[in-house]
């Protein structure tokens, strides 16, 4: 047969059009029958299957997702022949407004399940760290290296050489808890995350005596005032973002306050461009202007903080019982009755003040054991001292925010009642973060708002909320080696103790030498890590052995010498909650592991069982029963969360069958909540939702501080001579001669690292790294937008593309965090690189109320005062 040749296929298209029967020596086309109702019969519709096909399934299981984002959300995945295919919100929460919740990363999680990222099999490294070269090995040889490396440290060094960190227990506390319960029963060193990610609030642990407590996001329904303070919650809270509108449609203004016009800005009412990191100077200048107009709660004041307590001006300490009687307490502080004309102490019972009537202003006398001194109220203090720092006058040549705006805002806030804060990372990232948080927290103080729904300082930056407590006790059966983490990579990266560690305030291990070997599971400490070019020169070389288990080839796994299979969230059982919501929920396996993996749960349990055995032939008798005490509340994950669920009143009565059907609320108690809610629809005004704080509010329970009550003036001699015993304003630091701020947001397209390496994440921006900075910088570096750049300073630099943004500030340059090292070029470092570790000494004081606890006072690892500067590649 003769070739078909283009000149044909024109001649053939030319008959074609003239309606000219093909010749026999070309092919004869049909043409297709035109369709006027798709939705009638016609031929050719078997592609129709296709579609039809993908749309069945043969179950469908709820589930949900463990990663750090907060939101806790419900999924049904769609299984067909034994493979995920699908995931859609379940929309099965009780309470209808928290229906559906997800987001477009939760949609897409089944390409991680299936991606080319996911780790298959045991994996041991043959080439160095990071080369990415590895040899398949099976579970048994791999449990043999970890148990006999285990052992060798143990006996050599002590088990203080060994490092465990994993984050968050709240998204799969049993996941978590499997390692910690190990790291408790062997005296293992068990790192803090939330402090170590500057997730945690050090206002909250200062003033109020907890790690982070906030309402639930309903609660934000019932505000009529609502500042968002670096809490961008339209991109990185898109489950909960809703309730904004809906405070709106009840009558709430909105107020953003950003340096970069962002999306929850473009949904306020009124934008605050602030220059970064002086957010302290705006709140404490909004304070002084409450306090001038004489907008406070007195009585709130008077009853609920610290503010009428009496400072010695000699000393600049509190007025204690010790001052005044030979062998008083220093616990006991006192104010000053305007009724009974002398100082009297402040209730030990109970915060109900009764007849007395605590002044706020003055100066008196007061006859101590070592004579006659002067006193005067904290709220005397601070007025003074604002009125002194911080007008709004002085705080707008700071913040760049008209004073008269500062007023109105600070006006409304304090009339429009209730009236809450939200913050979130954009704040509580800086080296200044408690004095920024004390600045912002101050605000609900004054007004009242603290402990009722609707106010209140809310804080949601990592999924803290562990709302299943008993399982605190199967985490820790021991004393336990907790170990702040900033403090931890700190030391042992720079070769440097800080005063907290040498004054006995912080623990640091291990005691002598360097630690010898590191456990990571559910986390990504190397690519999250603050100081990442240090840590990798100088702490990764110390660390003989480091294992990751992981269900994806992630920037730890990658530079790990041992990576082991980790089921993914599809393939296992587990429980989440949040503070976001009032439900705990589970994980529940809607596949069978893929591959050789293994739920997290029972790898421990395996190793555990492999170290027992070991241990018990080499005759080390503190490990010989190791596997049985670890076993003792359940060996597996639902015995040991049926074991919880009936060792707490909030959740004594739920089952784990129950709770894998569907989502359970909490069992609070009378002063925490106004109850069960299920089944009501509608938003209305003053529905009941959890709101933080009300059994010391309306209850008159003390406050769990120094002082038993809110806490604004902390006296000790660390804070004194900082200058910081009450809120200040600071200036972010400037370490790094460079002209620009540094600034990592939380993104849209990730949760951290989670995220950042999928492909359809990846097609939703622009592929790979990106560096946001203004048109006027980028000119000034003849910068065009896609331009490849490096991004430098002392520390370290890293390549990226430009993309001009004139939605940020000159002087600043963004980089939304979490990108995988990998991700960047071979020669460059990660999104990390530029910035090191600042340890602030107010952060390791040890004081009354703030000492060590694991992820609730520590120093944070703040990365915000970092300054640099980009070229053209």
């Amino acid at each position: 047969m003769r070739k078909f040749t283009r000149r044909d296929f024109l001649k053939m298209g030319g008959l074609a059009s003239a309606g000219v029967l093909v010749s026999q020596r070309l092919p004869a086309l049909q043409m297709l029958q035109a369709v006027e109702d798709p939705l009638k019969s016609y031929p050719y519709r078997g592609w129709e299957d296709l579609y039809r096909k993908e749309w069945r399934w043969d179950k469908v299981v709820r589930t949900t997702h463990s990663v750090n984002c907060t939101g806790s959300c419900g999924w049904n995945v769609q299984v067909r022949d034994g493979i995920a295919i699908r995931s859609e919100q379940s929309a099965d929460f009780p309470d209808p407004e928290y229906n559906p919740r997800g987001c477009q990363k939760g949609a897409s999680y089944e390409r991680y399940v299936y991606g080319p990222q996911r780790v298959k099999y045991p994996l041991q490294r043959v080439g160095e760290r990071g080369e990415g070269k590895w040899k398949r090995i099976s579970w048994e040889e791999a449990y043999d290296i970890i148990a006999e490396k285990f052992l060798e440290v143990a006996q050599k060094h002590g088990t203080d050489h060994v490092f465990l960190f994993s984050v968050i227990p709240a998204m799969s506390p049993l996941s978590a808890g499997a390692g910690y319960r190990f790291g408790s029963l062997t005296g293992c060193v068990v790192g803090s995350f939330y402090d170590w990610y500057s997730d945690l609030p050090p206002g909250e642990p200062m003033t109020w005596g907890y790690q982070t407590e906030s309402c639930e996001a309903w609660d934000w329904a019932n505000s009529r005032y609502i500042i968002l303070w670096g809490a961008n919650a339209v991109e990185s809270r898109i489950p909960d973002a809703h309730f904004l509108t809906e405070a709106r449609y009840l009558g709430a203004k909105i107020v953003t306050i950003f340096p970069d016009y962002n999306p929850t800005s473009l949904k306020a009412d009124q934008y605050l461009p602030i220059r970064e990191g002086t957010d302290a100077a705006l709140g404490l200048a909004m304070a002084q202007h409450i306090i001038a107009r004489g907008l406070y709660d007195r009585a709130y004041l008077q009853e609920q903080t610290d503010l009428p307590l009496l400072v010695r001006t000699d000393t600049r300490k509190f007025l204690r019982q010790a001052d005044l009687e030979p062998g008083g307490r220093d616990d006991v502080f006192y104010y000053w009755d305007q009724k009974a004309g002398q100082a009297v102490a402040a209730g030990k019972q109970n915060l109900a003040l009764g007849p007395a009537d605590p002044a706020l202003e003055g100066r008196f006398r007061v006859q101590t054991a070592g004579g006659e001194v002067e006193v005067q109220p904290v709220w005397a203090l601070l007025a003074e001292k604002l009125n002194r720092e911080c007008t709004p006058e002085i705080a707008a040549g700071i913040t760049g925010i008209a004073a008269s705006v500062i007023r109105q805002v600070a006006e409304e806030f304090a009339t429009t009642k209730p009236a809450m804060i939200i913050e979130g990372a954009g704040t509580n990232h800086w080296y200044h973060n408690d004095l920024i948080n004390r600045a912002q927290m101050l605000l609900p103080i004054l007004t009242g708002n603290v402990g009722k729904n609707g106010g209140g300082f809310n804080h949601y930056v990592g999924q803290e909320a562990l709302k299943v407590p008993s399982l605190n006790q199967w985490f820790w059966p021991e004393k336990t080696r907790w170990q702040n983490t900033t403090l931890w990579t700190y030391c042992h990266t720079f070769g440097r103790r800080t005063r907290g560690v040498e004054e006995g305030w912080m623990p640091l291990y291990p005691k002598e030498g360097d630690p010898k070997m590191m456990i990571v599971w559910r986390a990504n400490y190397l690519n999250q890590a603050k100081g990442h070019e240090a840590v990798l020169a100088n702490l990764w070389p110390k660390l003989e052995l480091i294992v990751d288990f992981n269900y994806r080839l992630d920037t730890t796994a990658l530079y790990a010498d041992l990576v082991l299979p980790a089921a993914s969230f599809f393939e296992k059982f587990d429980l989440s909650t949040t503070d976001l919501h009032e439900y705990i929920h589970s994980f529940n396996a809607a596949i069978d592991p893929l591959w050789e993996s293994k739920p997290d749960f029972y790898i421990w349990k395996e190793l555990i069982q492999v170290i027992t055995r070991k241990a018990r032939q080499k005759g080390m008798a503190d490990f010989a029963n190791l596997y049985e005490r670890w076993a003792e509340m359940g060996e597996t994950p639902e015995a040991v969360a049926q074991w919880a669920l009936d060792n707490h009143p909030w959740t004594k009565g739920y089952t784990v069958e129950e709770i894998k059907k569907h989502p359970v609320r909490l069992k609070r108690g009378p002063n925490a909540t106004a109850g069960d809610r299920s089944g009501e629809a509608g938003f209305t005004r003053n529905r009941g939702a959890f709101t933080p704080f009300k059994e010391h509010v309306e209850g008159k329970e003390h406050w769990p501080t120094l002082t038993g009550r809110q806490q604004l003036y902390l006296d000790h001699d660390v804070f004194l001579a900082e200058g910081e015993e009450l809120p200040v304003y600071k200036p972010p630091l400037e370490l790094e001669k460079h002209p620009l701020h540094y600034l990592t947001p939380h993104g849209r397209w990730s949760v951290h690292s989670t995220w950042r390496d999928l492909d359809w994440m990846l097609q939703l921006q622009r592929g790979g790294p990106i560096l946001e900075l203004n048109p006027q910088d980028a000119a000034a570096r003849d910068i065009a937008d896609n331009d490849e750049v490096i991004l430098f300073n002392e520390h370290g630099e890293t390549r990226l593309r430009a993309k001009l943004a004139p939605r940020v500030r000159p002087g600043t340059v963004i980089v939304y965090h979490g990108w995988e090292r990998y991700l960047f070029d071979r020669d460059s470092g990660n999104w990390q690189a530029p910035v090191t570790i600042k340890v602030k000494p107010t952060q390791e004081v040890e004081y009354g109320h703030l000492k060590f606890r694991l992820n609730y006072w520590g120093p944070t690892g703040t990365n915000r005062d970092t300054r640099v500067d980009v070229r053209k590649a």
